[in-house]
């Protein structure tokens, strides 16, 4: 039996800010997808089963907390034949770079689908030409 060698990649700049994925994914059971655009930070998470007016968002120094209340089930525990899926509590933060602008975060929510909109700060170019000596 041939072993293949695996090696984990570095953690990318998106992950050493928002933590990494995978490790998030492992202690949380709504996974969350994160993508960078020219201007913002995007945060998507797939949160069926939940209404606009259930999910909470909000800000704490860096960490942005995202979190809803499951509804309890009209039928009783003892009556179910099969249950395959059921609705758990949300509850997930990340922890912003210091490059978005708080001030002006925001989410959008349709069909299932929760998206937050992290802009980056007009003054957060990262660019620079370093002189060597």
């Amino acid at each position: 039996m041939n072993m293949v060698r695996f090696n984990q990649p570095t953690l990318s700049m998106l992950d050493q800010f928002f933590g990494n994925a995978l490790r998030e994914t492992e202690r949380s059971s709504h996974a969350a997808n994160i993508y960078d655009t020219d201007n913002s930070f995007v945060i998507e998470m797939a949160v069926p089963g939940f209404s606009k007016d259930d999910i909470k968002i909000n800000l704490e120094q860096q960490t942005l907390n995202i979190s809803a209340e499951a509804k309890s089930s009209e039928v009783a525990d003892d009556k179910w034949l099969r249950q395959e899926f059921s609705y758990r509590n949300l509850q997930r933060s990340f922890i912003l770079p210091k490059t978005v602008d708080v001030d002006n975060i925001s989410a959008d929510y349709q069909n299932g689908m929760l998206k937050v909109i992290l802009p980056r700060k007009a003054d957060a170019v990262i660019k620079k030409e370093i002189a060597i000596s």
